[in-house]
């Protein structure tokens, strides 16, 4: 059974199958197993990923050309992302990634079509892909705390943070998910933060909302310290956070409340 948030199996309409076996596990190397499996259908080939999903293939005489925006993503480790990459150079299937400025940090991918023209891309992290780089702006005045007033969320550009202000306190919140290093952006009408490339939510004081199930940390804060009536972020160092102490805010000075 896949993890929740993962498919279990996909079905691609082809219209050669034979072509389109050779195709899934030559060039991609999904494992094969076998085909008409369900011998009342057309004909139909199983393939298994790394991973433990299924791709079916199924011939038909019209293949009806995907929506716009769908593709099928394969996750493949590091070490055989390389190879993989070079056999479907080889077949001249690659095409351009329109998003590879915003693949996230450690993150390598490449869009390519079947022959079918199934848009399908490939994608694999680095060991290192899970740290959680700092803005390394330097110390940012963000702006005095009258300027955040209780209940607010607030994006400060020049640091790359949230100022998130409520009855508890106030935090400094970096805006680095930390899935895969993609950048939240803050839900107003949902009170959450959300992260648009793998579909990460997280509340006000940064801990992840269930989906249904908590998979990563809190995002990072920055070091905070009051000057003169001004908040004052430290944006060199992200500090991580565990689940028990993610509701844990920086008290706001009574002189300054």
């Amino acid at each position: 059974m896949a993890r929740a948030g993962q498919f279990h199996h996909i079905v691609l309409e082809v219209s050669d199958l034979e072509r389109s076996k050779e195709f899934y596990e030559n060039a991609i190397q999904l494992d094969p197993l076998g085909s008409n499996v369900w011998p009342e259908e057309e004909p139909n080939a199983f393939f298994r990923t790394s991973g433990g999903q299924y791709v079916v293939l199924v011939q038909t005489a019209e293949v009806k050309p995907d929506g716009p925006g769908v593709h099928t993503n394969f996750a493949l480790a590091p070490e055989d992302y390389t190879v993989t990459f070079d056999r479907l150079s080889e077949r001249e299937c690659l095409v351009i990634d329109h998003r590879a400025e915003e693949r996230s940090v450690g993150e390598v991918s490449q869009y390519f079509d079947d022959p079918d023209g199934h848009r399908l891309q490939i994608t694999a992290y680095s060991a290192t892909a899970f740290e959680v780089p700092p803005a390394r702006s330097g110390k940012v005045v963000a702006g005095r705390i009258e300027d955040f007033p209780v209940g607010s969320v607030t994006y400060v550009k020049q640091g790359k943070f949230f100022v998130v202000r409520l009855q508890d306190g106030i935090l400094a919140l970096s805006e680095v998910c930390t899935h895969q290093q993609c950048n939240v952006v803050y839900e107003k009408e949902h009170y959450r933060f959300w992260c648009p490339c793998h579909n990460r939510k997280f509340t006000r004081h940064g801990a992840q909302l269930p989906r249904p199930f908590v998979d990563v940390p809190p995002l990072h804060t920055y070091a905070i310290e009051f000057l003169d009536g001004q908040v004052v972020v430290d944006t060199d160092t992200s500090i991580p956070r565990y689940e028990e102490d993610a509701e844990q805010m920086v008290a706001v000075p009574v002189a300054v409340a």
